[in-house]
């Protein structure tokens, strides 16, 4: 059994093909057969009747039978391709040319007979019955016998004695021979050629996206040769169809193959981060602890002090990373907000913005806000935008030196003006720090990610960030970072809400 599509389609043409031949011989002999007996009918159309004007009748009227025998005897001589009946009104068989007991049937269906006698000529081949082989009809000549007007009879003349019927077949088989074995050989070879070149370019294509799926695979789904550049296709039938969808589908595994390798080292840094996060405080406490419980006689009360502050300050630290890992999962889990509510966001901004105001004033930061008119409501969840403002001013104020400045705006702006125009509120949070280096913002927002900063001299867990991304992303925003020059401007937009 041949393997490639091209073989199993020749295959199937040379099938159709050869199928194709035997139906045209068939109808062809067949076609044939009947032109060459419509034609011998109408040749010997008039012969019963001259046969009957050569009949005499008895002083009675009657039929001259001795004549007949006479007559029949003669044209079997003569013509034995040729079977005479002598028919009475009824169609029953009074005489014949050949051995009676050769006949099958005794009678014959006139209706065939009349309307031979009613046609003309343009109607033939007609049939009637066959006394000596009932089922095979044959053609014939017939006329009627008749005294004045007093009808005796019918002469029926069947033209296919079994001598006339096999040259009628080899007469039949010779036409198709000679003329139309050429026109089908000729026929079939253009059609078998004309198939196979349509089917060599059909499955040409076919061969082509075999191999770059066979290169695809081969390459651990990495490289991808696209099919419309290797086949150099812009059809639109099915084949070019199914090469578009699969350098689809092959561009989207491999992204989703990069992903997922990104995803696995994002995996791996995550669990270095967190082990080294997690370890490092751990380790602190429970060094100074042991060393508390090992020297605690030896050291004196400020000694005690110190070092008990100092593995509350670790703990303090490590329950603040626990916290917010649990929290960035959570929210990482959310589809959508678990809460919706009519909230106030230059009211959130302001108690914020109070809740830091002691640690600015510690480093002498100049902590500003600054705001448009309100109303300034959005549809939301109040801890959700509590936090992500929270972090973000920490964040600011972490990396903003001493002596420095904060300043929060809220802005209201419209988006895509026109018909579909939207109105939204743009909070944004600028200092004046060391700025972030433009190699590290896109990175900004990974989990664990801390940007190079030397005058910070403790390192936060690089969460806030990723979890205000989140928390902003879920009510529709996104969180925007970039360096002004002076410092670093983070922003965010979300859509204002009406008043119910």
């Amino acid at each position: 059994m041949p393997k490639s599509l091209y073989a199993k389609l020749a295959l199937t043409l040379i099938a159709l093909l050869f199928v194709t031949a035997i139906v045209y011989s068939a109808i062809s002999y067949s076609l044939t057969r009947q032109r060459i007996m419509g034609d011998l009918q109408r040749e010997n159309a008039k012969l019963a009747g001259n046969l009957v004007t050569e009949i005499p009748q008895t002083l009675t009227g009657d039929i001259d039978r001795q004549y007949i025998e006479q007559l029949f005897h003669l044209m079997m001589i003569v013509n034995p391709d040729v079977e005479l009946y002598l028919l009475n009104m009824d169609g029953e068989i009074t005489s014949t040319s050949v051995d009676s007991s050769k006949l099958l049937i005794k009678k014959i269906s006139l209706a065939p007979l009349m309307n031979f006698l009613q046609s003309n000529s343009d109607r033939f081949p007609l049939f009637a019955q066959d006394p000596r082989a009932p089922d095979n009809p044959v053609t014939f000549s017939v006329a009627r016998l008749a005294a004045g007007e007093r009808e005796l009879g019918y002469l029926y003349v069947t033209l296919r004695g079994e001598d006339h019927k096999r040259y009628q077949r080899g007469r039949a088989t010779d036409l198709i021979s000679t003329i139309g074995i050429y026109a089908l050989i000729g026929s079939l070879l253009v059609s078998l050629l004309a198939g196979l070149t349509i089917f060599k370019r059909i499955t040409a294509r076919l061969h082509i996206l075999s191999g770059v799926i066979d290169d695809f695979r081969i390459s651990g789904y990495r490289q991808n040769l696209l099919y419309r550049d290797a086949a150099s296709d812009t059809g639109s039938d099915e084949i070019s169809k199914l090469g578009s969808n699969y350098d689809s589908m092959a561009q989207r595994i491999t992204e989703q193959i990069q992903q997922l390798e990104q995803q696995d080292q994002n995996r791996r840094k995550f669990i270095a981060n967190i082990s080294h996060d997690l370890r490092t405080p751990l380790t602190a406490t429970q060094g100074y602890l042991e060393l508390l419980q090992q020297k605690y006689e030896t050291l004196t009360e400020e000694e005690r002090k110190r070092y008990l502050s100092i593995s509350l300050k670790h703990s303090k630290r490590l329950q603040n990373l626990i916290s917010n890992l649990f929290e960035l999962a959570k929210l990482e889990n959310y589809p959508d907000l678990p809460v919706k509510e009519i909230l106030s966001l230059s009211d959130i901004i302001s108690d914020v913005m109070q809740g830091y105001q002691p640690l600015a004033e510690t480093k002498s930061i100049e902590l500003t806000y600054e705001q448009k008119e309100g109303p300034h409501l959005i549809l939301g969840d109040l801890p959700m935008i509590d936090r992500a403002i929270s972090n973000l001013l920490s964040n600011a104020l972490q990396y903003t030196q001493d002596n420095g400045w904060v300043k929060l705006s809220l802005l209201k702006l419209e988006v895509d003006p026109g018909q579909n125009t939207r109105k939204v509120l743009e909070f944004s949070i600028e200092d004046n720090g060391p700025g972030i280096d433009e190699s590290q913002l896109g990175n900004i927002f990974d989990r664990f990610y801390r940007a190079d900063n030397q005058h910070i001299g403790e390192k936060n867990a690089g969460l806030g960030l990723a979890i205000a991304q989140r928390i902003i992303a879920l009510h529709g925003g996104e969180l925007g970072v970039k360096n002004t020059g002076n410092g670093t401007r983070f922003c965010f937009s979300i859509t204002e809400a009406t008043p119910s």
